[in-house]
């Protein structure tokens, strides 16, 4: 038997190296042939095809950080009565009968757009992965921090967190919900009146996903999960603010909201056309203590002709 595969490794060898337009050469110190070096042969030619065996190439390494913040306007007039959820049909007597708007626009600023990094990252690398947010990162997102529901109406349209966080759900209200998460680690929790539960996502996305409850279909809301912390959702006055941005590298950017959410349009940054192509934009490399303020502006008609 041992014979048998003696040949059958010297004919696999032979084999591969006579593969026509193959000029990759055999791994070395090969010596004689048995079940056992036939396997790791293979196993050699398969990293060196798949580039599973190649280094990782090696991301520039950051000079420091920078600090972001900015306000996201609209310029026209968003039509936001047609961006709303289902009409409330059950438990009338605790659930909102006030409109429940997927838009919301605030004297022009607009609110829970979100902006995130969209580009390699080192997570761990002090460089890259700031120490404020290395200490975050298993943290739990409770209190003000928590995903919470009230009125049957989630209170966050859009929440970002970080993977290995642990996100509390709250249910604020009498009557039971559910919260459907289908992100990644997928989830159907249910949260008894005044209850809450845990939700630990382990991957990060690369888009927001939705969240919504089976008892009341019109409650709507997205999460996104981040392997860094290099993200912030805009508050009412349109606001936003990214702290500890590294800095002498490409900074490719993401922006997000659930009408326009992988859109290609063209939007202003402190008075400059920047076009958008699936919702990426690149801003320009920073400096290390960097300060720098954003005013993007979005034409509403890029939201009116999204429905």
């Amino acid at each position: 038997m041992k014979s048998k595969s003696k040949i059958f490794g010297l004919t696999l060898l032979i084999a591969m190296s006579v593969v026509p337009g193959c000029r990759r050469g055999l791994p070395s110190s090969v010596g004689e042939s048995d079940e056992g070096n036939v396997s790791e042969v293979a196993l050699a030619f398969k990293l060196e095809v798949t580039g599973s065996g190649a280094e990782t190439a090696e991301l520039p390494e950051p000079t420091g950080f920078a600090n972001i913040t900015g306000k996201v306007t609209i310029e026209g007039s968003i039509d936001t009565a047609k961006f709303v959820s289902y009409a409330v049909n059950k438990d009338a007597n605790v659930c909102s009968a006030e409109v429940n708007r997927r838009v919301l626009v605030n004297d022009g600023a607009l609110q829970w757009g979100l902006l995130f990094y969209d580009g390699d990252f080192e997570v761990g690398n002090e460089k890259w992965d700031h120490s404020d947010y290395q200490a975050q990162g298993s943290a739990v997102l409770d209190g003000d921090l928590a995903f919470d529901q009230k009125s049957c109406i989630f209170l966050s349209r859009i929440k970002a967190m970080r993977t290995g966080q642990t996100l509390e759900i709250l249910n604020s209200d009498s009557v039971g919900h559910n919260a459907k998460l289908d992100g990644l680690t997928s989830a159907n929790l249910q949260i008894g009146a005044g209850a809450s539960v845990s939700y630990k996502p382990g991957f990060q996305e690369s888009k927001p996903f939705g969240v919504s409850c089976s008892a009341h279909p019109w409650m709507g809301s997205y999460i996104i999960v981040r392997d860094n912390s290099l993200y912030a959702v805009t508050g009412k006055d349109g606001s936003f603010e990214i702290k500890n941005v590294p800095t002498g590298v490409e900074l490719p950017f993401k922006f997000w909201h659930e009408v326009i959410p992988s859109g290609s349009f063209s939007m202003k940054v402190n008075g400059e056309d920047v076009s958008v192509s699936r919702g990426g934009f690149t801003l320009k490399t920073l400096e290390d203590g960097q300060d720098i303020d954003l005013q993007i502006t979005i034409n509403a008609d890029d939201f009116n002709k999204a429905l």
